[in-house]
């Protein structure tokens, strides 16, 4: 198993078998993601995925917002970079998260409320499911800021909600409500807000008490199907149904249906 990286100020990780529970904790910047927040998350969600006892990764936000993005205010100085200082950081940097999330075989559920703006848009939609309160503003800012999009925001939104809609948020700014989120196919689930951490609570339950090895590889399939041709895809499901009918859980699973019960997974 990969070793936990040490949580820094604004991230708090509790360990909480067979659940990983991550917490934005910076209510008062809207949970804003510092740099060291970024590389620690990104490094936390990449040890949850190698830890055989955590079958499902709960991130949400302290207090009334889920994420307003990166914190900018925190790489204001007078320090000159020399061309091209972004597109580098920007490698080890949010251009870790996002695909460290979505190669993740370990379920991610993610709970939003008020506002869900840039990185923190990214979360949202790089999730394997996002229960996001109804009146939550769901917000890719770039182009009102004078520059453009990253975090995979460009590469997402196309794929969930298709290219006009995409170009909507992407190129004109536009903020969206959770409602019209859910509406559109970009979250899972739009609930009253008093009602997203129950909502999210239930489906991390029901997550954790799944086949954990194929609702993983169910996931990677569905990830895969985006840029492979059906024959590669037939193969990989395949390779996928091998792997899954030697577990436990399968074979729990047979032993359940020849006794008349309900599986008891282990997630194994």
């Amino acid at each position: 198993m990969k070793p936990y990286p040490p949580v820094p100020e604004g991230l708090v990780v509790e360990r909480e078998v067979p659940v990983l529970r991550v917490v934005l904790d910076r209510p008062e910047r809207r949970n804003a993601l510092t740099d060291e927040a970024v590389l620690a998350l990104t490094d936390t969600i990449d040890a949850a995925s190698s830890d055989d006892a955590i079958r499902v990764i709960a991130l949400s936000g302290r207090g009334d917002h889920f994420c307003s993005g990166l914190d900018l205010a925190q790489r204001q100085g007078s320090e000159r970079r020399r061309p091209g200082s972004v597109q580098r950081r920007m490698r080890w940097h949010v251009n870790r998260l996002i695909p460290t999330m979505l190669e993740a075989q370990t379920p991610i559920v993610v709970a939003a409320k008020g506002w869900t703006i840039g990185l923190g848009l990214a979360l949202a939609l790089a999730a394997d499911f996002a229960v996001v309160a109804d009146d939550a503003r769901l917000w890719a800012p770039f182009t009102t800021f004078g520059f453009t999009p990253d975090s995979g925001a460009s590469w997402l939104l196309p794929r969930l909600v298709g290219v006009a809609r995409a170009k909507e948020m992407l190129m004109l700014g536009r903020r969206i409500s959770g409602a019209q989120a859910a509406e559109w196919g970009m979250v899972h689930r739009a609930v009253p807000a008093d009602e997203v951490a129950p909502t999210a609570d239930a489906l991390v339950g029901e997550l954790a008490r799944a086949a954990t090895v194929a609702v993983g590889l169910s996931k990677l399939l569905v990830h895969r199907a985006m840029t492979e041709d059906l024959d590669r895809h037939l193969a990989d499901e395949g390779f996928a149904m091998e792997l899954a009918s030697r577990t436990e859980d399968f074979r729990e699973n047979l032993a359940a249906r020849r006794e008349q019960r309900d599986p008891d997974f282990k997630g194994r």
